[in-house]
């Protein structure tokens, strides 16, 4: 079998509501998906939620002419010539785009073997991953926090054991907040918070040095991604776990937090960086380190179903949460990009299963992408 053709679907999927953190606020969902065709007609899908427009345009310019007519069970081989062709961009872009296509040639190589995702990442070792409730989201005109224990009550009834807030607002009513929903979730719970890099590091630290009562498991980017030093500092007075590097495109940015003892949880986006073969090493280096990965997840359904898989992979490690490591994020916000193949459904123990059918498991028909997709391309061999 070879690629026969690469199909580009730019979606945008307008909110009933401004939503947000405290660095941005947006009124829709956009993404690219990307399926990969093989000559027996069979598809492989892909995703990239970063900068959606240009990763479309380097995999028409730089990329399909390299995938297009190859096997697509040759991953590396495909990973390795993407990664060149995209040049110096490891930390822009160019890896989003290599990204997508990874992703797509990963499903679809297990679907060709008749095999879930997770046996051709290497096997599953558990059959379903705690997930958290991601949210509740800022909203504009009025207290960004307003609605936060209504949204968070919710996600308890909808049977999310563990909850991520968002925050960054004033290191006074942040700790409130999340005070107040420890109080809803009990001590059983399992509460973590997003700062967005919405601060300064000795911000984030007043804020954060207040939340004592909330328990929290780890706090994620208290300082912008880059930040060291930030890091560095906060790793020393803080107790709970450090989580970072949604932004990063390549494995080896996440090495020198490691060296420097400051990043706790691992958190690499599988559409931004590289795949998940660009995900696999970061895998590989957070074992040598002995840290946890926990893949951050935005955009849609298949990214979320890649992240599920690969959390199914990964080892065990126990660090006080209710759960033991992995967790899978779960987007709790209005996301139509969520419910192109049925939304996912979390069980009553606060886990979402597995998928066991081939690659994803997920049934991507493309008359479900018409309501959102502003443009469309086939890129044929």
């Amino acid at each position: 079998m070879t690629i026969a053709s690469i199909r580009l679907y730019h979606l945008v999927a307008p909110l009933p509501e401004t939503i947000g953190n405290a660095l941005i606020f947006f009124d829709r969902r956009e993404t690219l998906l990307v399926e990969v065709v093989d000559s027996s007609g069979l598809s492989g899908w892909g995703e990239t939620w970063a900068a959606p427009a240009a990763a479309g345009a380097i995999i028409e310019a730089q990329l399909a002419r390299g995938v297009l007519r190859q096997d697509p069970a040759h991953l590396g081989r495909l990973w390795h010539w993407m990664c060149d062709a995209a040049g110096s961009d490891t930390q822009g872009t160019a890896m989003t785009a290599v990204a997508a296509l990874d992703m797509a040639l990963h499903d679809l190589a297990a679907r060709l073997r008749e095999v879930p995702l997770s046996t051709l990442l290497g096997g599953a070792v558990r059959d379903r991953v705690p997930a958290y409730a991601s949210g509740p989201f800022f909203k504009p005109g009025g207290h960004p926090y307003r609605e936060f224990e209504r949204e968070a009550e919710g996600y308890l009834r909808a049977g999310f054991r563990a909850i991520k807030l968002r925050s960054g607002f004033r290191p006074a009513d942040d700790a409130a907040t999340a005070i107040a929903v420890r109080r809803l979730m009990g001590r059983e719970g399992t509460l973590m918070l997003d700062f967005n890099q919405s601060y300064t590091p000795r911000a984030a630290l007043a804020a954060a040095e207040a939340m004592g009562p909330a328990d929290l498991l780890w706090i994620e980017e208290p300082a912008s991604p880059q930040d060291l030093a930030g890091y560095r500092m906060l790793a020393g007075q803080l107790r709970p776990a450090l989580a970072g590097g949604e932004t990063y495109g390549t494995a080896a940015e996440f090495k020198p937090f490691l060296d420097a003892g400051c990043m706790d949880v691992l958190q690499p986006d599988i559409a931004i960086c590289g795949g998940l073969s660009g995900v696999g090493r970061v895998a590989s280096l957070a074992e040598l380190y002995d840290r946890p990965v926990v893949p951050h997840v935005w955009g849609g359904t298949v990214n979320f179903h890649a992240a599920l898989h690969l959390a199914a992979t990964l080892p065990t490690h126990r660090a006080g949460g209710a759960a033991p490591f992995p967790y899978l994020e779960f987007d709790a916000g209005p996301n139509p990009l969520l419910d192109l193949a049925g939304r996912p459904t979390v069980n009553a123990d606060g886990t979402v299963s597995v998928p066991s059918g081939p690659g994803l498991g997920i049934d991507i028909r493309t008359e479900a992408l018409i309501p959102h997709t502003i443009w469309h391309r086939s890129l044929d061999s």
